[in-house]
């Protein structure tokens, strides 16, 4: 915790005067989707308490307008008002298309146990891909509107295809899962009004990632986080589609565009070494402070802190070197200053461990908003 709050504090400073926090949604994107476009059965995924398990595409933005999904029915008869609706979010499986759940199956065994937990309790999951990740275009990682709209507009989808299902929703997600959670329910009541939702559980959710990112250049320090050359790769090949204008090509080094390059393709498994053997700062040529990347990296992949009108639980290990506490605790205390009502837990665990540690507390939290 030392090492990370040393260098937390200069990050709080230096991007206090190079950035602004995200307050709103941002505009541009449609809130249309949810149409079905194919089904297919998925008959070789392995979650204890599902019935019916499918595999579908539908129509939300991002990408070129379409998200692969899976969708899981709990066992017996749905009961009286149809079963609620909780929406998984995951967390970083890569950004190829053979990388997406719904083709590479359920990651962790922590994922499995607690979609099997959540079908005990008869809740209907729909775990959505995310635009461009198993389907044609590249995947806007971390994009916060796309994400939202990828994840609200599954549950609408559910809605065609499991008619037994109730207006009733949650979101639930860990990591990029978690910041796709949080982003959704800041949106949740804009981008869906004729449903109801109820609240979110987001964990190791890398919340303030804009204000770090927006730090990157040839003198970034080496922080010793696990992937962050990796996300940052990936935030940068997200940020140079959906953005054109900024020209990230022209703040790469020859290593970081080959990286970048080959960050939508590559499957993470071949990805993820390369992307270890590099540093940060190799992967740009001058800074971002001072230029048009830090508000474009705030309105890309910023989270909100007003907006939560339901229930939110967060969970940040302790041991988490991924996503290291100091960046929760700081959206934490801001949502706190800004009103906000949550539930804050902080187990001692690393960035999947802390949420398997959480299980009995999250069960009970989306059994409570659910029902």
């Amino acid at each position: 915790m030392s090492r990370i709050a040393a260098w937390f504090t200069g990050i709080v400073a230096v991007s206090l005067v190079t950035t602004t926090a995200s307050t709103g949604v941002a505009a541009g994107i449609p809130a249309v989707g949810g149409t079905v476009v194919a089904v297919a059965d998925a008959t070789d995924v392995d979650v204890p308490g599902a019935t019916d398990i499918r595999t579908f595409t539908y129509r939300t933005s991002g990408a070129e307008g379409v998200s692969s999904a899976q969708v899981f029915v709990p066992e017996g008869r749905a009961p009286d008002g149809g079963w609620p609706v909780l929406a998984w979010a995951h967390g970083t499986v890569g950004m190829a298309d053979e990388d997406a759940p719904s083709r590479s199956g359920v990651m962790y065994e922590i994922y499995r146990n607690l979609f099997a937990d959540w079908l005990r309790r008869g809740f209907v999951i729909v775990a959505t891909d995310y635009a461009g990740l198993g389907t044609p275009g590249v995947h806007p990682y971390l994009n916060a509107d796309v994400a939202a709209h990828n994840v609200v507009d599954s549950v609408r989808a559910v809605h065609e295809l499991v008619p037994a299902v109730s207006d009733r929703w949650a979101v639930a997600g860990q990591s990029q899962g978690g910041h796709a959670a949080l982003a959704t329910a800041a949106r949740a009541e804009i981008l869906a009004p004729e449903l109801d939702f109820r609240g979110t559980l987001a964990s190791g959710a890398p919340v303030n990632l804009d204000r770090l990112a927006a730090l990157a250049g040839p003198e970034f320090p080496d922080l010793q986080l696990d992937g962050l050359t990796l996300y940052m790769a990936y935030i940068a090949a997200g940020l140079r589609d959906t953005r054109p204008d900024l020209d990230v090509d022209g703040y790469l080094t020859p290593r970081g565009r080959e990286l970048v390059d080959a960050a939508d393709t590559m499957p993470l498994a071949q990805f993820k070494p390369r992307a270890n053997e590099v540093q940060v700062r190799e992967l740009f040529n001058r800074p971002l402070a001072g230029t048009a990347f830090p508000q474009a990296l705030t309105e890309y992949l910023g989270v909100p802190t007003t907006g939560f009108d339901r229930p939110v639980m967060l969970i940040q290990g302790l041991g988490d070197q991924v996503v290291p506490p100091p960046l929760a605790l700081w959206f934490a205390a801001e949502l706190a200053l800004a009103g906000g009502k949550f539930d804050l837990r902080l187990p001692s665990g690393g960035h999947v461990d802390g949420l398997a540690q959480s299980s009995d507390e999250v069960g009970a939290f989306l059994d409570r908003v659910l029902r």
